[in-house]
C-alpha cells in the first residue's frame, strides 16, 4: 500500500472508528470483576466495578489509548496508546500507571499470551507484531505480518497465535516459539477483530467492510460466514461456546448468534458507534464500549436484555480483553 494512502486511511480511521476497536478476546474463566475502558478522546482509562456497574476510577495513560490486554496473575493492564506510540502499564491493585513502553510504531491491538510472559503489539503502520517480554527485562521480538495488523489473540494452548491483517484480508497464523508465520487464512473483506473460544477450536474474524463474521474451526480449517449488521468490529463468545456476540458499529446494535446453527438469535440496540466488547461470566453481563455516546452499554447474556449504561470518557474504545479475572 502506498505510505500516503496507508496515512490517510490512518486518518479516517481515527475519525470515523474504521480503525478502532474490534474483539481481540480470548475466552477466560469465571469470576471477573473490574473493566478498562479506553477513552481515546481524553487519554484516559476508566475503571469499572462489574458487580456495581459504575465507574471506580479514571487514569491518566498515553496520548489515544486505544487496546486493552488484562492480566490477574500479573495484576496489570497495558494499553496501547497510538499517538504518544508506547503502552502504559497499569497496576490494577492500585489503579496507578507503573510504567510506560516505547513503541517506535504505533500500537494498536494487544493480547497477552494464556501464562502473562509475553504482550503482543500490533503495530499498525509498519506492519509488524512485537513479542514483548512482560518481565522486568522487557525482551522484544518482532514478526512482519499483513498490511495493516489490528487485532490479536493468542491461543488457550499458547502455541498460536492469530493476527487480523485489516488491508491482507487474512489472518496470520504464528508460531509463539518461533515467531514465524505458519500459514494464512484468507478471510472477508477488512478483517479486525478477533476471538478465539476456550478449547480453542472456533477462532472467530470480524470483516468490516463485508457485514459479516468468518467462523473458523482451527482443527479442520472448515469457514462460514454470518451475515451480521453494518460495519461490525468486536466479538466476544460465551464460556460454554454456543453464543457469539458482535458489536456493529454503524447501526448501533450488537448481533447474537447461536454458534451451533449459525443463525441470529437476536439483535440489541445499544449505545452510539459500539465497539469493544467483553463478557463478565460470572455475572452473566457482557460490555460494549461505545466511541460515539461516551459510555458502556450492559448486557444480561442470559436474557439478552439491556441493563444499564455507563458514563465513561471521551471516545470509548476498549479494543481487546479488557474484563479482569479475578485470581
Amino acid at each position: 500500500m502506498n505510505s500516503n494512502i496507508k496515512i490517510y486511511s490512518f486518518i479516517l480511521l481515527i475519525i470515523s472508528t474504521i480503525f478502532s476497536s474490534a474483539c481481540n478476546s480470548v475466552t477466560i474463566a469465571p469470576n471477573n470483576h473490574f473493566a478498562y475502558i479506553t477513552n481515546q478522546g481524553d487519554n484516559t482509562v476508566s475503571v469499572i466495578d462489574s458487580q456495581k456497574n459504575q465507574v471506580i476510577n479514571t487514569i491518566k495513560v498515553g496520548k489515544a489509548p486505544v487496546g486493552v490486554a488484562v492480566s490477574s496473575q500479573l495484576q496489570r493492564a497495558y494499553i496501547s496508546n497510538v499517538e504518544s506510540q508506547d503502552i502504559s502499564v497499569i497496576n490494577t491493585h492500585n489503579n496507578m500507571v507503573t510504567e510506560t513502553l516505547k513503541i517506535k510504531g504505533s500500537p494498536v491491538g494487544l493480547a497477552l499470551s494464556p501464562d502473562s510472559k509475553t504482550l503482543y503489539a500490533a503495530d499498525w503502520f509498519d506492519n509488524r507484531v512485537l513479542a514483548i517480554s512482560t518481565d522486568t527485562n522487557h525482551t522484544t521480538r518482532e514478526v512482519i505480518v499483513g498490511d495493516a495488523p489490528a487485532g490479536l489473540v493468542v491461543s488457550p494452548d499458547n502455541q498460536r497465535l492469530y493476527v487480523a491483517n485489516r488491508d491482507s484480508n487474512d489472518i496470520a497464523v504464528i508460531d509463539t516459539t518461533t515467531l514465524t508465520i505458519k500459514k494464512r487464512i484468507p478471510v472477508g473483506n477488512h478483517p479486525f477483530g478477533l476471538t478465539v473460544s476456550a478449547s480453542g477450536l472456533w477462532l472467530i474474524s470480524v470483516n468490516v467492510k463485508e457485514d459479516t463474521v468468518s467462523i473458523i474451526n482451527t482443527k479442520t480449517n472448515d469457514q462460514q460466514k454470518v451475515k451480521v449488521g453494518y460495519h461490525p468490529y468486536c466479538a466476544a463468545m460465551s464460556l460454554d461456546e454456543n453464543t457469539l456476540y458482535v458489536t456493529n458499529t454503524q447501526d448501533d446494535s450488537v448481533t447474537v448468534i447461536n454458534l451451533a446453527t449459525k443463525k441470529i438469535i437476536t439483535t440489541i440496540e445499544v449505545g452510539s458507534t459500539p465497539e469493544g466488547i467483553s463478557i463478565d461470566y460470572a455475572n452473566h453481563r457482557a460490555y460494549v464500549a461505545n466511541w460515539g455516546s461516551n459510555n458502556v452499554s450492559v448486557i444480561d447474556t442470559k436474557s439478552n436484555k439491556l441493563v444499564t449504561t455507563i458514563k465513561t470518557g471521551d471516545k470509548s474504545r476498549a479494543f481487546g480483553q479488557f474484563i479482569l479475572p479475578e485470581q
